[in-house]
């Protein structure tokens, strides 16, 4: 009887140090893993926020800062990057970058306050760019070690995304309030401007294929009348532009509309999982375009106005936003294989979402 106690013993032991195994091999709870919808919410309404979602739960959490922190995340959430452990929330209205840690998204730090804060990229670990600017326009250079910016570097007119590839840095210099048509690349190693690339009007977002080739949607500029009703004065051309890094020469470019139809759609583009295809928005719908042998006979994927796109990276799911800026907003996540959507309710503005997967 003693040997069957000790055997039982043993084994709830066993059990129980091997789900703290399992338990320490995961390493992070809470909020680590996931994926973080941007809210940007009403213009001066401070109701901006940040939604969390768990794909393999289902899980859906809205309103997240404002619960954890018991106070409201502030006016329009502009964009989110992370880097190592922490959570660099931008908004713009409220003029500061957030701070937070990942797994319990609590408040690390008081905010760095810049004005018109864009987006954010971290360089590694210690270094972070935030690109502002509503007409001259910077980047400005963050110390993540202690969570504050130290210089700045002077790039075109209102710069707005960016994407890193190896040692470069290329910023879109949208305009701001007035018109731009170039990207600077900056060098991380120094901080210096390695040059500066000329492309469509109003170049507003940007993404790698697998080739590491850099694409960049222009959303053309549009010029209206000061006095109601406001009219359309003149525009140019909306384009994708297909840069290759390596030569850093415009490698193909299509027009896609005017500036004129994007009032209400943002320029917002993105890459499939494997690297092979372009997912753009335009005012009808998303659209897909492969990458290496693009066409404007492009592939209508779904049909809707959508204020935001982004891609899963783990699984190729596309995540589009319809929003609405007095009430809550939509996700959609669409399956491109099957053509499944499922549909959740998020938070006042969705416009895009951050991936931080297994």
């Amino acid at each position: 009887m003693r040997i069957i106690r000790f055997i039982f013993i043993l084994a709830m032991v066993s059990v129980i140090f091997s789900a703290c195994e399992n338990e320490k091999d995961q390493g992070y709870g809470g909020y680590y893993y996931g994926i973080f919808i941007l809210n940007e919410g009403t213009f001066m309404a401070n109701n901006g926020s940040v939604s969390y979602f768990n794909p393999d739960s289902g899980t859906l959490v809205n309103n997240l800062f404002e619960n954890i922190n018991g106070r409201p995340l502030g006016d329009v959430v502009q964009s989110m990057a992370i880097a190592g452990d922490k959570a660099y929330i931008v908004v713009n209205g409220s003029g500061k970058v957030e701070i937070v840690d990942l797994e319990t998204f609590r408040t690390m730090a008081e905010p760095m306050i810049i004005t018109y804060p864009r987006f954010f990229l971290p360089v590694d670990n210690e270094k972070g760019y935030i690109t502002s600017g509503s007409m001259q326009g910077y980047v400005y250079i963050a110390d993540l070690t202690g969570n504050v910016v130290v210089d700045s570097i002077e790039t075109g007119f209102g710069p707005e995304s960016m994407v890193r590839l190896g040692h470069f840095v290329y910023v879109a210099n949208s305009g701001g309030w007035s018109v731009d048509s170039t990207l600077t690349v900056i060098d991380t190693r120094n901080d210096n401007i390695r040059g500066t690339l000329i492309v469509g009007d109003v170049p507003s977002d940007l993404a790698l294929d697998g080739d590491d080739n850099l694409w960049v949607y222009c959303k053309g500029y549009a010029a209206y009348s000061w006095d109601p009703p406001y009219d359309l004065i003149s525009e140019t051309e909306a384009r994708l532009v297909k840069i290759n890094t390596v030569t850093q020469a415009i490698d193909w470019t299509g027009v896609v509309g005017t500036a004129g139809q994007y009032t209400g759609t943002p320029p917002k583009l993105t890459v499939s999982a494997d690297g092979e295809n372009l997912y753009y928005l335009r005012p009808d719908g998303v659209y897909k375009l492969a990458v290496r042998n693009p066409s404007l006979a492009a592939e209508l994927v779904l049909e809707g106005a959508y204020y935001g796109l982004d891609v899963n990276p783990e699984n190729g799911d596309l995540y589009l936003f319809q929003s609405s800026f007095t009430g809550n907003g939509s996700m959609v996540v669409l399956d491109p294989v099957t053509r499944e959507t499922d549909t959740y309710t998020v938070g006042i503005g969705p416009s895009g979402a951050v991936f931080h997967l297994q």
